[in-house]
C-alpha cells in the first residue's frame, strides 16, 4: 500500500527554497511510492489548522514554475511547538494516514522535527521525520554547506562590488560605505562580500564577524588607514558583532525583541557605526542594509545552489524509501577540483539547537578580512562571477 506524507517550509525563506520542494514532489512521483504528498500552508501552523493542500496534483508546468520562485510557496512561520501542540500534531497525522513529514527548514526547524519524532516515539505513534536543510545563514552542523547560501554569498560577492565602485565614484562626497548583513551569529555571509573582489583596492576593505570581539578603537584605526590609503572605505559587519563583553553594538537600542526560538531581531547596528564614524573622522559614512532582499535576489541566483536545493529535495524522498527517521539531508563535499558534492544525512540531534560558526582558519590573523582558504571554499559554491569592473578615478 502507497504512503501518505505531508511537507512544510519553516523558517526564512531564501531563493531556492522552492527548488527543494520541487525535489521532493517530482521524486515522489517518479518513484510512485506515496498515494498522497500534502503540502502544509505556514508551515506548522497548517497542520495544527489543519490547511493542506495535494501537491501530486501539480502538472509539471507548475512544477518547473515553482523552482524558479523566491521565498516559500506553501507559506512559512517561526513557531515553537509546547507540549500540547506537539502531541495534537501528531494526532492529526494519525487521523489522516499520515506516517511521513517532511520539514524544510534550518536549526529551529530541526528542533521541531525532533520534537515530533521524539513524542511520537512515547505514544507509539508510527512517524516517520526528515528534514530538508535551507538557510542563508550557512550555521547547519554535520554537512559541508546548506541551500541558500550559494545564492546569498552570490548576491554579496556582487552588489557589494557595486556598492564599492559607486562610493569609490562619490568618494569626495560619501567616502564611506558600510554594509550590513544578516547571518544571525555566523559571519558566513559577511564572508561572502569578498568573493568578487579582484584586488584589495576594489573593496570590501575591512569585514567584521561575530566570531570575533569587535572593538571601535580598532575599528576605527582600520577605517583610517584605508581611507588614508585610498580616499574611500567600504566596510561589510555581521548585524550581530559584538564587543569583547558579548554586548551587541548599537544595543540595547538594537536589540528590539525576539522571535518564539529566543532569536532578537536586531535593528541599527551600521547607522550607528555610521555616526562613530562621522563624529571621530568627520566624513560622511552612509549604510546599506538589505534585509531580507538578500534572501530573495532570483537576479542574483547561484545555479550551483538551485541544483543542489532541488537534489536536497530528491535525497529526502530516497531516505524516506530506506525508512530513515530523525534525520537531516546533508551535503558532503569530497572533491574541490573539480567540485563535488553527495547526498547523505546527519542525525536531527546533531543540528536542532546548533550552530556551525565560520571556522578560525577562514579569518585573517587581524579579524578584519577572509583568508584563502574560505575563498577556496566558497567559490565553487556560487558559480562563475562577472567580469572586471572598469574605473578611472
Amino acid at each position: 500500500m502507497k504512503k501518505k506524507a505531508i511537507i512544510l517550509q519553516s523558517g526564512g525563506s531564501t531563493a531556492v527554497i522552492n527548488q527543494s520542494l520541487a525535489g521532493v514532489i517530482y521524486e515522489a512521483k517518479r518513484s510512485k511510492t506515496l498515494s498522497h504528498l500534502y503540502g502544509s500552508r505556514f508551515g506548522i501552523l497548517g497542520i495544527l489548522k489543519p490547511n493542506w493542500i495535494n501537491l501530486l496534483e501539480c502538472p509539471p508546468r507548475t512544477l518547473t514554475a515553482l523552482g524558479e520562485t523566491p521565498s516559500s510557496a506553501l507559506g512559512s512561520c517561526r513557531h515553537q511547538l509546547n507540549q500540547r501542540e506537539c502531541s495534537q500534531a501528531i494526532s492529526t497525522l494519525k487521523r489522516r494516514g499520515v506516517e511521513t513529514i517532511f520539514i524544510i527548514g534550518g536549526n529551529d526547524s530541526a528542533q521541531t522535527g525532533l520534537k515530533l519524532a521524539r513524542q511520537a516515539r512515547v505514544k507509539r505513534e508510527k512517524l516517520q521525520v526528515i528534514g530538508i536543510p535551507k538557510t542563508i545563514d550557512n550555521d547547519l552542523p554535520g554537512m559541508d554547506h546548506a541551500p541558500g547560501y550559494g545564492s546569498v554569498a552570490r548576491f554579496f560577492a556582487q552588489t557589494v562590488q557595486e556598492a564599492a565602485l559607486d562610493t569609490r565614484a562619490i568618494r569626495y562626497s560619501d567616502p564611506v560605505k558600510i554594509i550590513e548583513t544578516m547571518g544571525r551569529d555566523s559571519g558566513w555571509i559577511t564572508a561572502s562580500a569578498a568573493l568578487g573582489r579582484k584586488k584589495y583596492e576594489d573593496g570590501p576593505h575591512l569585514l567584521y564577524f561575530p566570531e570575533r570581539p569587535f572593538h571601535l578603537s580598532k575599528f576605527l584605526q582600520d577605517v583610517k588607514r584605508v581611507y588614508k590609503r585610498f580616499g574611500f572605505a567600504v566596510i561589510v559587519i555581521s548585524e550581530t558583532i559584538r564587543d569583547h563583553h558579548g554586548k551587541r553594538i548599537g544595543s540595547p537600542a538594537s536589540v528590539v525583541a525576539k522571535d518564539q526560538f529566543g532569536h532578537a531581531y536586531v535593528e541599527g547596528t551600521a547607522q550607528y557605526l555610521c555616526h562613530f564614524l562621522e563624529s571621530k573622522m568627520g566624513v560622511r559614512a552612509r549604510f546599506d542594509k538589505p534585509g531580507t532582499i538578500q534572501r530573495m535576489a532570483m537576479a542574483y541566483i547561484s545555479k550551483v545552489d538551485q541544483k543542489e536545493a532541488f537534489g536536497c529535495g530528491v535525497h529526502a524522498v530516497r531516505l524516506m524509501r530506506r525508512s530513515e527517521s530523525g534525520v537531516m539531508v546533508a551535503m558532503k563535499r569530497f572533491s574541490n577540483k573539480p567540485y563535488r558534492i553527495q547526498y547523505d544525512m546527519v542525525s536531527l540531534e546533531q543540528v536542532a539547537g546548533h550552530e556551525k560558526a565560520l571556522p578560525a582558519n577562514f579569518i585573517n590573523r587581524a579579524g578584519n578580512d577572509v583568508t584563502d582558504a574560505f575563498k577556496r571554499y566558497a567559490l565553487p559554491l556560487t558559480g562563475p562571477m562577472p567580469h572586471n569592473h572598469v574605473s578611472f578615478v
